[in-house]
Order: structure tokens, then C-alpha cells, then sequence
């Protein structure tokens, strides 16, 4: 199915700057007080619409940092920083943050690569690689970047809950994540539903390490991190953060609190836990899914075809099987919303958003990059249900309609990863 094209604009090119929008603003009596922004702009338009947007957002949604960076085309057009990194201490375009599934599109541009270089087959069941796997011999790479390959995601699972607000600070391995996988029935058979699992991730890097003979995290050096010069995304899987770091706090567990150094590393495989800043999230995002940098044109085709829509539907005891849509579809490793490809990460207090429109969908052939990255304050929390939304995410949505009126990301519900 060819997928439109459409023209970008800069339809917020009349909004004037508003550096002191946010001076002496406070988000309540435990919020950050907003510092000024901090940017480094190539584009004066789209910088007064970004600085406009992200004090609107930060005063509207009661955040305690924001960070964001636009890309055209391979190059930061508009960036900015509000708010604290931590009390007294105004957040910097160098901060760091959790930046969670923006990782998975990094494993599947890896898995892509070992598929090119003939070391694994997508379409080739996993037995091979570990034949003492349930299923193993249904289940391919190919099923597991994509989400189908009904590996029962250890996140949904009772005792893990249990365990991660009883000790957030709990280091997980791999072994552990699918033996929990593995611990209740399997809702479906492989290939015929959708459900998103971080169990399927960490299978999918046992698979890759088996196949290569490398760690996760050599891999990911290799084909990713050290082609894109991203020097400041860097896997952990302790819960250490580099300086400068961006503070983090929630009320998750039912009380206000720092939640910077919980441990993350049942988010993702081992090597895949990573942190990073803004704009080594928005320069890995630009050149792997914007302009398919790292990828042959078959590979890249792949990672971001929305061959899946109109495929998956509910089912009971699953929370997250659906019918993919045109507005919410998924490719290789990534979200795609329309023409869009992002990831949508939020947990512990941390939230971001990366989006991209593809230079191959764009009428111009410039591909167009939004990355956003917040923390929030008490007061965000003011009407929490148990499902506090991802502010990062709308943030770059509104930017996305205004830079391409023509094209804009669509709205939906985004996953909690």
C-alpha cells in the first residue's frame, strides 16, 4: 500500500518567542520552579513555536522538567529546556533521563543487521538458537520484534507487580523475566494475536547473543551506538544515572517520592537498559527510522511497514490485545501512528516521546524529528487515576500537527513501557 506523501510547512512561522513565559511560575507547593530556556536554535520560527508550546505545556500539565529538540532533515532546527533537573538546579539540554523502549527500535535495527549479514533468519523458528524454549519451534525473530509471537509479557504478571512496588530498587536478569514470563498459560498461539511484551524483547536478545556469540550490549555498540556517534546513551544495568541527570519523582506506590535511582532493568534485556539525553535521542531516531541510515532499503522497508494493521483483536486476560489501526500500528520494533513512527516511553516517573515522519513520507523528502522528555511535580498528580498519561507524548503531537499541518501524528492511547 503506498503511503502518502505530504508537504512540510512551518505553519507556527508568526508565533513570537516567549523566553520569559514561565519566569517566577511555580507548579504548586512541591513544584520545580520553571528556569528560564536554554537552547541552541538554527531556526527561529520553529524555536518560538517550540519555546511557546513547551511553557504551555509545563504551566498546563504541572511539570517539573521538559527537554526537547526538533530535527529537519538530519539537523537540530530547535531545542529547549525548562524547569529543574532537581531542587535548585535549573534541567540543561544535557541531562540525562531513562529513555526505555527507544532501546527496542535499537534491538530490532540490530536484529535487522544480523539478518542482512546472514546470521540469524527472521522467518526461522527459534529452536535453533534455544530448542528448550515453549514453543520454540513456532515462534521466529520476526514474531517476537513485532509483538506476535504470544510470549506472555512479564510486566502483566501478578507476582512480578507485587515485587517491583514492594522493592523498586530490585536488580532482574533475563532468566528471571522469562521464567515469569513462562509461569502462567499462554494466552495465544505464536502468530495469531498481537500483545505488547517486554518478554518477547528479552527472548529476542537471547536469541541474538545466542546466534552472534556477542552481548547485547557489544551488539548494540556495534550496529547502533557507535555508527551514530550517540557517546551519551549508555547501558546500565544498575540503576546508576550519569551526571547531569534529570531527577525524577512519583506517586506510583501511593506516596510523593524521588524515584530517580529505581532500578530499571526489568524494562528490557540486559544491554538494552540504557540512559540518554535529548538530543542523542532525537539523532538516533532521525537517522535510523527518519532517513534509514543504518539499514539496507529491504531492512528499513521492514522496520517501518504497517503490514500488521487491521491484524490482532481483544482478547480476555489480555491487557493488551487489540486491533492494530492505521493510527496505532506496530513495525519491527517501533509505533506507527499514520505516517509516523515513534516510541512513547513512561515509567518511574519518567516520560518521553520520540517522533518521526520518514523523509520517504514527507513531500519535500525531509524527514521530521520530535523528541520530548518530562518529569513531573505533586501536582501532576492532583487527578491521578492509576493511569497518569504520558504529557511528553502530547507535547509532540501538537508540534507534529503544527510543523506538518498537512500530515499530523494521530491521536491514541500510549503504551506504559
Amino acid at each position: 500500500m503506498p503511503v502518502p506523501k505530504r508537504r512540510l510547512t512551518l505553519a507556527a512561522a508568526a508565533m513570537t518567542a516567549s523566553a520569559a513565559l514561565l519566569a517566577g511560575c511555580t507548579a504548586g507547593e512541591d513544584a520545580a520552579t520553571t528556569a528560564p530556556a536554554t537552547s541552541a536554535t538554527t531556526d527561529a520560527a520553529i524555536q518560538s513555536l517550540l519555546d511557546q508550546a513547551a511553557a504551555e505545556q509545563v504551566d498546563a500539565r504541572a511539570l517539573g522538567s521538559l527537554v526537547a529538540e526538533i530535527r529537519v532533515d538530519g539537523e537540530v532546527v530547535a531545542s529547549t529546556a525548562l524547569g529543574e533537573a532537581m531542587a535548585g538546579e535549573p534541567v540543561t539540554l544535557d541531562g540525562t533521563f531513562r529513555n526505555g523502549a527507544v532501546a527496542i527500535t535499537y534491538v530490532s535495527t540490530v536484529m535487522l543487521r544480523l539478518a542482512e549479514e546472514g546470521v540469524i533468519d527472521l522467518d526461522e523458528p527459534i529452536a535453533r538458537w534455544l530448542p528448550d524454549f515453549p514453543d520454540a519451534d513456532a515462534i521466529t525473530p520476526r514474531m517476537l520484534a513485532d509483538m506476535t509471537a504470544g510470549v506472555n509479557d512479564h510486566v502483566a504478571n501478578a507476582e512480578f507487580i507485587d515485587a517491583v512496588v514492594a522493592d523498586p530498587f530490585r536488580s532482574w536478569t533475563n532468566a528471571e523475566l522469562l521464567e515469569l514470563s513462562r509461569s502462567t498459560p499462554r494466552l495465544f498461539e505464536p502468530g495469531e494475536n498481537w500483545d505488547y511484551s517486554h518478554s518477547g524483547y528479552v527472548l529476542l536478545a537471547e536469541v541474538m547473543e545466542a546466534a552472534s556469540g556477542s552481548s547485547l550490549e557489544k551488539l548494540i555498540d556495534e550496529y547502533v551506538l557507535g555508527p551514530l556517534d550517540l557517546e551519551h546513551t549508555v547501558p546500565d544495568q544498575t540503576a546508576a544515572m550519569p551526571e547531569p541527570a534529570i531527577h525524577a519523582f512519583t506517586a506510583e506506590r501511593g506516596v510523593w517520592e524521588d524515584s530517580t535511582f529505581w532500578n530499571p532493568s526489568w524494562t528490557l534485556p540486559e544491554g538494552a537498559v540504557q540512559t540518554s539525553t535529548i538530543d542523542d535521542m532525537a539523532a538516533g531516531f532521525d537517522a535510523i527510522v527518519g532517513r534509514g541510515e543504518l539499514l539496507a532499503d529491504d531492512s528499513y522497508a521492514a522496520l517501518i511497514d504497517p503490514a500488521l494493521v487491521g491484524f490482532g483483536a481483544p482478547l480476555e486476560g489480555c491487557r493488551s490485545c487489540h486491533e492494530l489501526t492505521e493510527d496505532w500500528s506496530y513495525g519491527l520494533g517501533a509505533v506507527l501512528a499514520g505516517d509516523w513512527v515513534l516510541q512513547t516511553p513512561l515509567f518511574g516517573g519518567y516520560a518521553s516521546t520520540v517522533a518521526t515522519l520518514p523523509a520517504e513520507r514527507a513531500d519535500d523528502g525531509r524527514a521530521v524529528t520530535i523528541a520530548v522528555a518530562v518529569t513531573y511535580t505533586r501536582d501532576s498528580f492532583e487527578d491521578w487515576d492509576g493511569a497518569l498519561p504520558n504529557w511528553a507524548n502530547e507535547l509532540a503531537r501538537e508540534l507534529g500537527a503544527e510543523l506538518v499541518p498537512g500530515d499530523p501524528p494521530p491521536a491514541f492511547q500510549a503504551p506504559t513501557h
